[in-house]
């Protein structure tokens, strides 16, 4: 008897019809023949066309890596060896991209085993603890961050002072992500009746691809007016792009515009603060002054409030308390009264 593995061909073809779904598929191909061929198509198509475009494009990368992985090591394409490449990812990736590629899994197959479910949810689970173990102190970024980015950039009146506060004004109060700042248009900025509605093109929570819009409030002929105004100025319609190189030959990338943030940050104080921190402080600052978080999370487009529940820090005006003036009590009263 040869011990000889079958080669990665071989397992390949073996495997490519294992999975409930194939089952079921080829179970009705039999029954319908081949004259609803389009019909077996479409019905191939649809666990990953009824997900967003690029959800399924991202599903259909990450299952292919897998089973790219899985032909490497010889192993059947089934559910067991799904298992064992989730925990040999886990080495390198974090909980999120974990339970995507669960996700990806799922979609492609009818589900998961409820033995197999529990084995998915402990890996991630144990992945979120090292997370939390390993986490590094947040540095915060407040209103008085911003605050202080841009009187640096009305004291010096230059153009790369402009972009950097225009930058920290918008991350702040639209709570954008990098990637979405890169994308900002100057044809999805407008600006009416004391307020800036800012149009994020690919937003997280935009399942239809038809961008989001997000607003917040500011005075006409404030800082963040004239910022606005001066940088759109100075980029005088070369770059269609709100954030571009200072010449206006190209917009920035998602990576400028970490590494932009990440500096101006720097420089006032704040090492070790990334863009992202915009985007925290931005919702933290929200709630503190009273919007609930169903208001924070259409503005900041978080897909959950589970996800936006991470961001928040716990606050007395969010739990009902307010500040002692505005309750009526008095703010010099004995301490003895209280003891």
């Amino acid at each position: 008897m040869s011990s000889q593995l079958p080669s990665s061909k071989a397992v390949t073809q073996k495997n490519a019809k294992k999975g409930p779904k194939k089952d079921y598929i080829e179970e009705i191909e039999r029954q319908a023949g081949k004259e609803f061929q389009t019909h077996l198509d479409k019905l191939k198509a649809a666990p990953l066309e009824s997900k967003a475009s690029s959800t399924a494009l991202a599903y259909k990368a990450e299952n292919k890596r897998r089973k790219d992985w899985i032909i490497e090591k010889r192993l059947p394409l089934n559910e067991s060896s799904f298992l064992l490449y989730l925990v040999d990812r886990a080495k390198g990736i974090g909980s999120s991209a974990l339970s995507k590629i669960s996700a990806a899994y799922q979609a492609a197959n009818q589900g998961i085993s409820a033995i197999g479910a529990t084995f998915v949810s402990d890996v991630i689970k144990s992945k979120r603890r090292e997370e939390v173990q390993g986490k590094k102190t947040v540095v915060e970024v407040t209103i008085q961050d911003v605050e202080k980015i841009t009187k640096l950039a009305m004291d010096e009146i230059t153009p790369a002072r402009d972009r950097y506060a225009l930058l920290a004004i918008f991350s702040f109060h639209v709570m954008l992500r990098a990637s979405e700042a890169a994308e900002i248009k100057w044809e999805g900025v407008t600006q009416k009746d004391g307020m800036i509605e800012v149009h994020v093109e690919k937003a997280k929570n935009d399942q239809w691809r038809l961008g989001r819009s997000s607003f917040f409030n500011y005075d006409p002929g404030s800082d963040a007016d004239i910022l606005m105004c001066r940088w759109r100025i100075h980029s005088r319609g070369k770059c269609p792009y709100v954030f571009s190189n200072l010449d206006g030959s190209k917009k920035l990338t998602k990576s400028s515009i970490s590494a932009l943030a990440t500096k101006m940050l720097a420089a006032i104080g704040k090492s070790g603060a990334t863009h992202h921190a915009f985007r925290r402080g931005g919702a933290n600052h929200m709630r503190a002054t009273g919007y609930s978080m169903e208001e924070i999370q259409s503005r900041g487009r978080w897909r959950s409030l589970a996800g936006l529940q991470r961001y928040i820090k716990d606050v007395p005006r969010a739990q009902g308390c307010l500040h002692p003036q505005e309750n009526g009590i008095g703010v010099e009263e004995d301490d003895e009264d209280f003891e």
